[in-house]
């Protein structure tokens, strides 16, 4: 928080994101959609690479697909000035499955993720999202929107049970809360609401207590905590904050859909469980190679302090 209030560049791109973001949900119009979209894709840009110290192949691929999703929904708003409603709603829609990361055009999401700062990541796999799922749950009808939640809680437990990369593995768990997010935005906009700033509280705290993992001892086994909580969060396990969202999208769901989302959550468990057991043996491990480090340390001096006494009475 600090380095955004020192830095004017990145408060400015903060502020035309989150902008760029309301203006596209709020909008009545489509092309204060499109707008907004740009105006957020403009914003995150920035936020991306704001020094220069990251790889840029992240921000170039992002910019590339981003850009991409953007014409295809243009050309769609234009086509359907023409009254050409099927081929109108068809590119439209593949446009915003482009942006969100949605089944069948979510391959670019790990990748780009992999390559991608913590901060980056984090804003990614949950603002960046909002636009486009809001604009998606507008113009696919429910049939259609069923599938694509199927699709991405399969995609999302499977895919991640192999993975090693923690940002990659992040990004497979957030297509399985993509698919709760899909569910939830056609129930009630209440609902969206809260499972969204849910799901955006763990992966704050997650990638919070990851980008802290490499520092001292103690504020490893800090960022482990956080970290922990944080991915207690995400699987949703009793009685964390996660577990209450998806109660509530439950709940409010009457849809055949929240049994895909079911399966997903339980089959991300297992890389959920994994990740969690490495990073408390992890902890533990630092733990126990501090306190040697500070036992060698007392007995090394207790044995300097010896022989100097011993030096000191021969004298």
């Amino acid at each position: 928080m600090v380095s955004f209030v020192l830095s004017p560049l990145k408060l400015v791109s903060l502020m035309v994101m989150f902008i760029g973001t309301m203006l596209s949900v709020t909008s009545q119009e489509l092309v204060g959609v499109w707008v907004g979209l740009e105006l957020n894709l403009y914003g995150f840009l920035v936020l991306m690479n704001p020094d220069g110290q990251h790889n840029p192949e992240a921000c170039v691929k992002y910019f590339v697909v981003q850009s991409t999703g953007s014409i295809l929904m243009l050309v769609g708003f234009l086509i359907l000035t023409k009254c050409i409603l099927v081929s109108a709603f068809t590119i439209m829609m593949a446009g915003a499955l482009l942006k969100s990361g949605v089944f069948p055009l979510h391959s670019w999401v790990p990748s780009i993720m992999k390559n991608s700062s913590w901060f980056a990541g984090g804003l990614m796999l949950t603002w960046q999202k909002v636009a486009p799922l809001v604009f998606l749950s507008m113009v696919i009808p429910y049939e259609g929107v069923i599938i694509f939640i199927v699709a991405m809680a399969g995609i999302g437990g499977v895919g991640g049970l192999n993975q090693n990369s923690v940002r990659v593995m992040s990004a497979y768990s957030s297509f399985v809360h993509t698919s709760w997010m899909l569910l939830s935005v056609t129930l009630s906009s209440v609902v969206f609401v809260a499972y969204f700033a849910v799901y955006s509280l763990s992966v704050g705290l997650f990638f919070y207590g990851c980008s802290l993992m490499n520092k001292m001892s103690m504020g490893s086994q800090i960022s482990s905590a956080v970290s922990g909580v944080g991915l207690l969060m995400l699987m949703g396990m009793p009685p964390f904050l996660g577990f209450a969202a998806k109660v509530l999208v439950f709940l409010t769901s009457s849809s055949p859909g929240i049994i895909a989302c079911i399966s997903g959550s339980v089959v991300s468990l297992k890389f959920y469980i994994n990740f969690f057991y490495s990073m408390m043996i992890k902890s533990l491990v630092d733990k126990v190679k501090t306190s040697s480090v500070i036992v060698w340390g007392l007995v090394t001096g207790a044995n300097f302090m010896g022989a100097g006494f011993i030096l000191v009475s021969f004298i």
